[in-house]
């Protein structure tokens, strides 16, 4: 099943009709109080985060589902080229972004920097203070054509064998606050195609 796509902008356009899409479809899956309100919770997560994001932006939103999950996306025309697919697969894991504060944060800056192209978002955010979080998701074997460049459960995996050794602490506190990462089965941000997309992923609750 496909919801309708939702026209939706960074100055709040479509923020209320998408909702009532996922409401909609909620009631269609005969979802619980609880599995409702935490669909809407992710909802409400991902469309703060393009209220966020910098410069002329509008995207479409959607709820896809299968027969094990859910899935909430958002689509944005892309300027990707070659040249930041291999600065990605290159970039080490030398540096941290401490400018940057939250999960969601950091997911709406990877969504920013792939969407925004590889000079702007070199200028934007600086490789040195950006490449380890990014590499700390990324599945390099899935990044031509595909939508799971960067994802929360390869950056979980991270942060939870580095807390091992007490390095990335702040990372783990992040995680352990954070409602996307609480609800979420896990989140991509990556290319497909020419689009950007984020796809939020939630199991049916039991």
């Amino acid at each position: 099943m496909k919801t309708k796509e939702v026209y939706v902008s960074n100055d709040g356009t479509g923020r209320d009709e998408a909702l009532e899409v996922v409401e909609q479809y909620s009631f269609s899956r005969g979802f619980d109080k609880k599995p409702r309100l935490h669909a809407r919770l992710l909802a409400e997560e991902l469309l703060g985060m393009v209220s966020e994001i910098t410069g002329k932006f509008y995207a479409y939103f959607w709820v896809e589902d299968n027969d094990t999950a859910y899935m909430l996306h958002l689509s944005a025309q892309s300027e990707m080229n070659t040249k930041k697919y291999d600065m990605l697969l290159d970039s080490s894991t030398s540096g941290k972004n401490s400018a940057v504060k939250g999960i969601m944060g950091k997911i709406r800056n990877a969504f920013e920097y792939y969407w925004k192209g590889y000079k702007e978002g070199m200028d934007s955010y600086g490789l040195a203070d950006y490449e380890s979080f990014l590499t700390y998701g990324i599945n390099s074997d899935s990044m031509a054509g595909s939508s799971g460049v960067w994802t929360l459960t390869q950056y979980r995996t991270a942060v939870v064998n580095e807390n091992e050794n007490n390095e990335y602490s702040q990372e783990w506190d992040e995680l352990e606050r954070s409602i996307i990462a609480n609800l979420a089965d896990d989140v991509s941000v990556g290319i497909k195609g020419d689009k950007v997309e984020i796809i939020i992923t939630k199991k049916y609750e039991q």
